[in-house]
C-alpha cells in the first residue's frame, strides 16, 4: 500500500475512534478503502484506542465490545443513510456559487450528528466511567499531555519550515496537499491564494489545539467526578452528557465566540476555493463526495465489499 494511502487509512482509523467517543465527526477525509475498513471494524480499534489511553482490565474490555459493538449497530442501522444524504445535498451546491453559509451549515448538520452519538453513547461511557481507578484516571491525563506536547513540537516545527526560496511554510503545504486530495490538482493561482490567507489569518491550528486540550482536561474533570462522588449510573450519564452537549456549545461566551471566529474563517476559505475550482475539478470533487455517500450507503446496508481509495 502506498504511503499516502496508509496515512489516510491511520486518519480514518482514529476519525471513527474519536466518532464513537462522540468527540468528533465521522471522518470524510480519508479514501473509501480506508473507511469502510475502519468503519467495519469500529469496535476493535475503540477497544483498541481505550485499552491504550487507560490500559483496560479484562472485565472492561468486555464491556466496551458489548457496548461498543450495539452502539456500531445502531449508528450503522439510524445514521449512515442519513450521512449519505447530507453528502448527496453538499453536492448539490456545487452546481453554483457556494456560500461560506453552505459551509457553514454543513458543518452544523455534521455537529448535530455528533450531539446524536453522544447522546446515545453517554449511558455506556457513564457505565465505563464508573469503573475506571483513580490510577486509570491518571494515565489518561498522561497520555493527553503527551498528545498536547507532540502536537505543540509538530506546531513549531511549521512556524520554522518556510523557507527564503518563496515555498510555502508547513501549514499551507498541508493545506494545499488536502485540497489537491478532494480537487485532484491545484493551479498555481489557487496556492498563491492559499499562501496568502493562511498568512494573513490567524493560526487556525493554534486555535483548535487549544480547544481540544479544553476539552480533554473537561472530561478529566468529568470523569475524576464520578471517581470521587460514585453517582449511581442514571447520575454518572446526565453528567456525561452534558460534557458532550458542551463539544457543541460551550457555555462560556468568550470560547463560544472564539469558535465561531475559527468555523467562519474556515467556512469562508473552503468557499473561496470551491468557488476559484475549475470546471475539473468541480467534477472531481463531485467524485469524491458521490463516492462517500456511496460508501455510507453501502454500509448501512451491511456490506464491506472495498472500493478503490
Amino acid at each position: 500500500m502506498r504511503s499516502d494511502s496508509k496515512s489516510r487509512l491511520l486518519q480514518t482509523r482514529h476519525a471513527v475512534q474519536r466518532a464513537l467517543l462522540c468527540v468528533a465527526a465521522f471522518a470524510l477525509a480519508a479514501c473509501s478503502t480506508g473507511m469502510r475498513l475502519g468503519y467495519n471494524n469500529a469496535d476493535t480499534l475503540l477497544l483498541y484506542s481505550l485499552n491504550n489511553y487507560v490500559s483496560l482490565t479484562s472485565e472492561q474490555e468486555l464491556l466496551v465490545k458489548e457496548r461498543a459493538g450495539a452502539l456500531v449497530g445502531w449508528h450503522r442501522s439510524t445514521q449512515l443513510r442519513d450521512y449519505a444524504s447530507l453528502v448527496e445535498q453538499a453536492r448539490g451546491k456545487l452546481a453554483g456559487p457556494v456560500e461560506s453559509q453552505d459551509v457553514l451549515a454543513f458543518n452544523e448538520a455534521i455537529n448535530a450528528r455528533m450531539t446524536a452519538i453522544g447522546e446515545r453513547a453517554a449511558p455506556d461511557v457513564a457505565k465505563l466511567a464508573l469503573t475506571l481507578t483513580p490510577e486509570q484516571i491518571q494515565k489518561l491525563q498522561r497520555r493527553f499531555a503527551d498528545d498536547a506536547a507532540k502536537a505543540q513540537r509538530e506546531a513549531s516545527r511549521e512556524k520554522t519550515a518556510a523557507t527564503g526560496n518563496g515555498s510555502p511554510d508547513e501549514r499551507a503545504r498541508k493545506y494545499i496537499e488536502r485540497t489537491e486530495y478532494w480537487f485532484g490538482s491545484v493551479t498555481p493561482a489557487q496556492r498563491a491564494m492559499l499562501r496568502e490567507e493562511l498568512q494573513r489569518r490567524p493560526d487556525g491550528n493554534a486555535g483548535w489545539r487549544g480547544e481540544r486540550e479544553r476539552r480533554q482536561q473537561e472530561l478529566l474533570r468529568v470523569l475524576r467526578r464520578i471517581q470521587d462522588e460514585r453517582p449511581d449510573e442514571a447520575t454518572a450519564t446526565v453528567w456525561v452528557r452534558h460534557y458532550f452537549a458542551q463539544l457543541r456549545e460551550p457555555p462560556d461566551p468568550e470560547r463560544r465566540r472564539a469558535l465561531a471566529a475559527l468555523r467562519t474563517a474556515n467556512a469562508e476559505l473552503i468557499a473561496q476555493l470551491v468557488n476559484s475550482a475549475t470546471p475539473e475539478q468541480r467534477a472531481t470533487l463531485s467524485q469524491r463526495l458521490a463516492t462517500f455517500a456511496e460508501d455510507f450507503t453501502a454500509l448501512a446496508a451491511g456490506r464491506s465489499g472495498l472500493a478503490p481509495g
